[in-house]
């Protein structure tokens, strides 16, 4: 660090944050996300379906029922879990973030299970790349 050129080097270059690229909620990995997503289209043409997804926690229901059961050891029905309040949702939630990827995980391997059956809604059709 103390090379002034070879600190302009790794600026210049962009190269300051690489060792980030493996830390999930940097910048710097998802940048390479970014150009390995690119790079697929480059060689492959442009996706016929393209989805993001992201977790809905407060709206989940089942969710904030184990939350409720894992944290407070308290059993609570679905209804209960609905008409939580929302700031006690996100502090049940905050506090077990774990339980949380786990669950969101649980359902994007539901879903793909769904979308990639033989009978489902891509009947016919084989699925060629997945990012």
């Amino acid at each position: 660090m103390l090379n002034r050129a070879y600190v302009n080097g790794l600026i210049h270059n962009d190269d300051a944050f690489t060792f980030l690229r493996c830390d999930r909620s940097s910048p710097a990995f998802w940048e390479l996300k970014k150009k390995e997503v690119m790079a697929m289209i480059r060689q492959l043409g442009c996706p016929t379906l393209f989805l993001t997804l992201s977790a809905a926690e407060t709206k989940w229901s089942e969710l904030i029922i184990i939350l409720s059961q894992v944290l407070e050891n308290k059993v609570i029905t679905l209804e209960e879990a609905e008409n939580m309040s929302y700031e006690k949702k996100c502090d049940l939630i905050r506090n077990d973030p774990v339980t949380c990827v786990r669950y969101f995980e649980h359902r994007l391997k539901c879903l793909w299970e769904i979308l990639s059956a033989p009978c489902g809604p891509f009947q016919g059709y084989e699925l060629e790349d997945k990012y």
